[in-house]
């Protein structure tokens, strides 16, 4: 009768963990597509406030990233660039990293221009410090793992990701 009780125990644990993780992963899921959202709206001082405050710095603060992403948007415009979607693909499971939760989400973002389309596909490192009730982001194109590794108090080696990838489709 005990280890009944015992393997009845630990297999609503195991399957508790596991609607957990499903939920963490779920929320940082809805999070990160707020974000790009934001971003496609051009309404950047939200899209800026869903990043950690280490890639806030990273970028020289939240006037001066704001700024540089209207530029962008200027330019881009200007050489007949447009973003023509942007869509979360996958999301790592979440990993303990000190108080923090961490996880891999890879974005593919589409854009279109007189020569074709383009496929650029990135990851974001998803930050929680409450447990998965919210999330911050630390965007990786840009940066080697090492840089990444600095911008968070803990990591997790277990965590990877893509370095990420470009493609660009002819019309």
């Amino acid at each position: 009768m005990m280890k009944k009780t015992v393997s009845i125990l630990l297999l609503l644990f195991v399957g508790q963990f596991a609607f957990s993780q499903q939920n963490v992963i779920a929320n940082a899921r809805r999070t990160a597509q707020l974000m790009i959202d934001n971003y496609l709206k051009k309404n950047y001082e939200n899209y800026v406030d869903f990043l950690y405050p280490t890639e806030i710095k990273y970028r020289g603060g939240k006037d001066k990233f704001v700024s540089l992403l209207r530029a962008n948007d200027e330019i881009s415009n200007s050489i007949n660039i447009k973003t023509v979607s942007q869509k979360i693909i996958s999301t790592s499971k979440v990993y303990q990293a000190g108080k923090e939760l961490h996880c891999a989400i890879s974005v593919e973002n589409k854009s279109s221009s007189d020569m074709g389309t383009t496929i650029l596909r990135t990851t974001l490192l998803a930050i929680s410090a409450d447990k998965g009730k919210t999330w911050k982001f630390i965007t990786t194109g840009d940066k080697t793992p090492t840089q990444v590794h600095k911008m968070v108090p803990k990591f997790n080696e277990d965590l990877m990701w893509d370095a990420g990838s470009f493609k660009v489709l002819e019309k």
